[in-house]
C-alpha cells in the first residue's frame, strides 16, 4: 500500500493522507458501537472494499482491531482500549472542574465550592468566595454529609451504591429508601437544599461526570436564605455539562 503524503505550502500542516483515511475505519466502528462486516464497514467509511480490507488487516495485526473468526466481522481491538485508558489517565478532572467553578463564580457572583468523593464521603477541595459574603464554617478540607447537603445528594445519585452505601447507612440509621430522591435528582440534573445542613444557607449542586457517567466531582453554589436565582442555576448546569464533556461524558 502506497503512502500518500499531503504536500502543503505550510509545512506544519503536512500529513499522511493514508493514515487519516485509515482512521475513518476506526471512527466508524466507534460510532456504530458494534462489530461490522467488511462490506458494511467499507460502505460506511466511504472506501472501496479492497482498500478497507488492507487497512483492517494492518489494524488487526497491530491489535487496534480484532476480527471474529466465524463471522469475519471487525470490531475495536485491545490496543484501542489501552490507548483510551491512557488518554483518560492524562485528563485532570480537578483542573477541568476548577476552571468551570471559576467561570461560574465570576458570572454569578455566588460563592462556589468543588467537592470530590473521599473514603468518608464528600470533601471540599476548592472554595471560591463570591461577591456576596457567605458566613459559614465550611472551607477547603471540610467534609459534607451525604444525605443533608446538595453536594452529597449529587454523589448519592451519580455514584454506585457500592461506593455510597456505607456512608448512607452511617448517616441514616433508619435505612430509608432513597430511590425517589435519586430519581428526582437524575431527572432534574441538579440537587438543591435550604437550611438542612447549615441554617440560613441555600445550596445548588450539579455533577461533573466522567466517561462512565459517574460523578468525578461536584460543583456547588451557596447563598443566603434568599436563594439562588434561575440564571445562576442555568450557568451552573451549563458549566457542569461542559466540564463533563471534556472528561468524555456524552448524553447520547
Amino acid at each position: 500500500m502506497s503512502i500518500d503524503v499531503d504536500v502543503n505550502a505550510n509545512a506544519e500542516r503536512r500529513g499522511i493522507k493514508s493514515i487519516e483515511t485509515g482512521l475513518r475505519v476506526i471512527e466508524v466502528l466507534c460510532q456504530e458501537g458494534r462489530a461490522m462486516s467488511l462490506k458494511a464497514l467499507a460502505k460506511a467509511s466511504g472506501l472501496p472494499a479492497s482498500n478497507c480490507h488492507r487497512y483492517c488487516v494492518s489494524f488487526v495485526r497491530t491489535g487496534y482491531l480484532q476480527q471474529d473468526i466465524k463471522s469475519g466481522r471487525y470490531d475495536l481491538g485491545r490496543r484501542l482500549l489501552d490507548a483510551g485508558l491512557a488518554a483518560m489517565a492524562r485528563i485532570d478532572s480537578v483542573s477541568i472542574a476548577t476552571d468551570a467553578l471559576n467561570r461560574i463564580v465570576e458570572e454569578t457572583g455566588h460563592t462556589g465550592l468543588l467537592a470530590i468523593w473521599a473514603e468518608n464521603g464528600p470533601i471540599i477541595i476548592r472554595w471560591m468566595s463570591g461577591r456576596a459574603a457567605v458566613r459559614t464554617s465550611l472551607s477547603t478540607g471540610s467534609s459534607l454529609p451525604l444525605l443533608k447537603s446538595a453536594t452529597g445528594h449529587i454523589f448519592l445519585a451519580y455514584l454506585s451504591k457500592r461506593q455510597t452505601a456505607e456512608v448512607a447507612a452511617r448517616e441514616d440509621q433508619a435505612e430509608n429508601n432513597h430511590e425517589k430522591l435519586i430519581a428526582r435528582i437524575r431527572k432534574n440534573g441538579v440537587a438543591q437544599v435550604s437550611g438542612t445542613h447549615i441554617p440560613g444557607l441555600t445550596a445548588v449542586a450539579a455533577p461533573v461526570l466522567d466517561s462512565f457517567g459517574e460523578a468525578s466531582a461536584v460543583l456547588t453554589l451557596i447563598a443566603a436564605r434568599k436563594g439562588i436565582e434561575k440564571g445562576a442555576i442555568k450557568c451552573l448546569c451549563s458549566e457542569a455539562e461542559l466540564a463533563s464533556s471534556e472528561l468524555g461524558w456524552t448524553n447520547s
